[in-house]
């Protein structure tokens, strides 16, 4: 019964936490978290602030 719980929450969060490094700021963050974060060239993790302030780039 708790592990069935524990899943609904990680789906209601956006799945389980994976902890990466910017690859430009070095700041710690949740790459499945909901928000700008993504993979710039499909390798190098951008935190959701760089992405927004780099984002023309995209």
């Amino acid at each position: 019964m708790i592990k069935i719980e524990s899943k609904k929450k990680e789906k209601e969060k956006g799945g389980p936490e994976e902890i990466e490094i910017c690859f430009i700021c070095h700041k710690k963050f949740n790459i499945n978290a909901d928000d700008d974060s993504y993979y710039r060239q499909g390798k190098y993790p951008l935190c959701a602030y760089c992405a927004e302030f780099y984002g023309f780039y995209r």
